[in-house]
């Protein structure tokens, strides 16, 4: 089930922690939009291994690399994924239709696991031309000048070099900066544990300490500070315009290689891709891509063909199981949350409060629905938004805002495109009548 007061549209915490196969679990969603469901789930395992880095290949000083960490063999099924938190194996993800592991890609010796579960949903092609082409190989030199000087390296302690050995591990990543006095946004799985000691290295060799201002795990989101003025600075864009085909450039510290950043270009191969995690946290929205994304990327922007930014890398699939996919957290669904974190603030995230699961057409019939598409609200908490609004138990919702929902999923994605205070439209069918309730979205509870 998706409940949205776990996740605010992640997966309902009520249900133990998925570690075995669950045949024979029900199909759920809370209203963050994730979902499990023993038709598309498959069974989840965890594993511990690092990739090291390229034989032959040593960092250069402004690119520090991470200590490698031992590799182990990692099991492989279809429909199983694997989730790498800075190079090392924190989880497992489930994809009903891709074969395949889901890799975060910052790389880090930390061991710690966590399950992960994926969920996708297909998003038609528009009939429009498409919003972002590189007609010239001179564009994308163009688009480099512009943003590369703004694309930074993150190492966090016994990688990075202005902190030491500090026995921690450490590990490196990516960020790019989004104002002239240093602060900059970045993955949570890139600093997460890193007790401030984070190292930032700029293209031209520059190396500055780095703190944590904000960061949500939620979304996997953090925003960090260097002391500096004058700094270059990323274009955030408008990742609401994507359409699959637009083409598209990732920049980031793969494997802490020497030089620089790398720079990979692709297309968007698919949007509103949705991970839900163990622990509750969803990403939601996400932008599928083909551009070569490595251990390193994570933080590290998804760039049009305007110089903008308009994705954040993030996950990987395992090269073992799949080629070529790779997902970036969409910009425009993070720029409220940068500001927030960046403010020190908590991340408002919106809420609606409801527990739902994808409609079947055999719960329609039994429920009297006129509809066999939508989402089955199987809980709605009291006191919460929906709760006010007059939604209650057993109500099939079919639309929220402009969104037509189909599934459990679909809920979530929906309710993450809005922001707390925001009020939305909620059509659902109760026992075969359609109404509509305007619903004023809250703030999830357990915002960061």
């Amino acid at each position: 089930m998706t409940d949205e007061d776990t996740s605010d549209e992640a997966s309902n915490e009520a249900e133990p922690p998925v570690t075995e196969p669950a045949a024979s679990a029900a199909p759920s969603a809370d209203d963050d939009g994730t979902a499990e469901s023993p038709q598309t789930v498959a069974p989840t395992w965890s594993a511990t291994t690092t990739p090291p880095p390229a034989p032959g290949l040593a960092p250069a000083p402004a690119w520090p690399a991470p200590a490698p960490a031992p590799a182990s063999p990692a099991p492989k099924s279809r429909g199983r994924v694997k989730l790498f938190a800075g190079g090392a194996v924190i989880g497992a993800l489930v994809g009903a239709l891709v074969a395949g592991g889901i890799v975060a890609v910052a790389t880090n010796d930390d061991d710690t696991n966590s399950t992960t579960r994926v969920v996708e949903r297909v998003v038609p092609a528009r009939n429009s031309p498409n919003t972002s082409v590189f007609v010239e190989p001179a564009d994308i030199q163009d688009v480099l000048a512009t943003i590369e000087p703004a694309v930074v390296a993150i190492t966090t302690g016994g990688a990075s070099d202005l902190f030491g050995d500090s026995g921690s591990g450490g590990g490196a990543g990516t960020g790019f900066v989004v104002s002239a006095d240093g602060v900059i946004v970045t993955n949570n799985h890139v600093v997460e544990g890193s007790k401030n000691e984070i190292e930032v290295s700029f293209s031209d060799g520059t190396k500055k300490k780095a703190a944590v201002l904000g960061s949500d795990a939620s979304i996997d989101l953090a925003v960090i500070k260097v002391d500096g003025e004058n700094l270059p600075t990323a274009k955030l864009g408008d990742s609401a315009a994507l359409q699959v085909g637009d083409q598209v450039i990732a920049i980031g510290n793969a494997l802490a290689l020497d030089g620089g950043p790398s720079v990979t270009q692709g297309i968007v191969s698919a949007v509103n891709r949705q991970i839900q995690e163990q622990n509750g946290a969803a990403l939601f929205n996400l932008i599928q891509t083909d551009a070569a994304i490595n251990p390193g990327n994570s933080g590290g922007p998804l760039v049009n063909s305007r110089g903008e930014v308009v994705g954040i890398n993030t996950a990987i699939a395992d090269p073992s199981d799949a080629q070529n996919v790779g997902f970036a957290i969409s910009i425009s669904s993070v720029k409220d949350a940068i500001d927030q974190l960046r403010a020190g603030e908590s991340v408002r995230l919106p809420y609606m409060g409801v527990i739902s699961e994808t409609l079947t057409p055999a719960m329609s019939r039994q429920l009297g629905a006129k509809t066999e598409l939508g989402a089955l609200i199987r809980e709605v908490t009291g006191g919460s938004p929906a709760d006010d609004a007059g939604i209650k138990k057993d109500d099939v919702i079919i639309q929220v805002g402009d969104t037509k929902i189909t599934s459990a999923e679909d809920v979530g994605t929906a309710v993450r495109q809005k922001s707390a205070g925001d009020s939305v439209a909620v059509t659902f069918d109760r026992k075969g009548e359609q109404q509509t309730v305007q619903v004023t979205l809250g703030i999830r509870p357990d915002s960061n």
